[in-house]
């Protein structure tokens, strides 16, 4: 099975009780990121997953922002 995907390998193929349950994929103002957990509702960007260019140039989601999730 061939995927194509923008993902890292280790969040596809996870194994149980690795730092990557701390990670997440989610949708911060229409923008897919993949985001690290810090604590409570707190996170810290790790990746832009959008296709948009205009996205990357966004200085509040740039990779290690620190951002609330509401």
């Amino acid at each position: 099975m061939i995927l194509y995907t923008m993902m890292p390998h280790e969040l596809v193929y996870q194994a149980e009780g690795q730092e990557f349950d701390r990670q997440r994929v989610i949708d911060h103002n229409g923008v897919p990121l993949l985001v690290e957990m810090v604590e409570g509702s707190d996170c810290r960007v790790l990746q832009i997953m959008s296709s948009d260019p205009n996205d990357f140039l966004n200085e509040t989601l740039t990779p290690g922002t620190k951002i609330t999730l509401s």
